[in-house]
């Protein structure tokens, strides 16, 4: 039940990250014809895509990438261990990133609120209010605490199907 509420929620996010990709490709696209074309640039296109789009990108997806076991993995000693103690290690190691995700979500979560009470705007071409963007780190980063808690769990557990890549649904129930 944990298992599947997490998936819906990171695939969830991770859809959210998807979408602002495709709007960041339709907002440069319409930039750059605008200004090529017509010589009259979308005015706040760099700061709307550092501060909007490529934020939520970076973040909302991290969950999702975690669950599916798609960020990079080195092994020069650790694949020589047996399962057992590959297990043990990946678990702690999970434990330790969770605690990690979960200290930035929290730090991120506090510069979050102190953003939105003053309004945080980004001054270029013109002024963009920014401070929404600020909760995407928070989310972005618990969701994969979430998920790296569950995954250590489930691990010490003895179950090895979070290990296995582009996990399928019955695999996180």
């Amino acid at each position: 039940m944990l298992g599947r509420l997490l998936g819906y929620a990171s695939a969830l996010l991770a859809w959210l990250g998807g979408i602002a990709l495709v709007l960041m490709m339709l907002h440069i696209a319409a930039d750059v014809v605008a200004r090529y074309i017509f010589n009259a640039p979308l005015h706040g296109t760099v700061e709307i895509v550092s501060a909007y789009y490529m934020v939520a990108v970076v973040f909302l997806p991290l969950a999702m990438i975690e669950r599916a076991n798609g960020h990079i993995v080195v092994e020069l000693a650790t694949q020589h261990f047996p399962s057992k103690v590959q297990d043990m290690l990946i678990g702690v190691v999970a434990l330790l990133s969770a605690a990690y995700f979960g200290a930035f979500a929290w730090q991120t979560g506090g510069d979050a609120i102190k953003k939105y009470e003053i309004g945080e705007q980004a001054l270029g071409t013109v002024a963009v209010t920014v401070w929404p963007t600020r909760f995407f780190l928070p989310i972005g980063c618990g969701m994969i605490a979430l998920v790296l808690v569950y995954k250590a769990v489930r691990l010490f557990r003895g179950d090895r199907k979070v290990l296995q890549p582009h996990v399928a649904r019955e695999a996180i129930e």
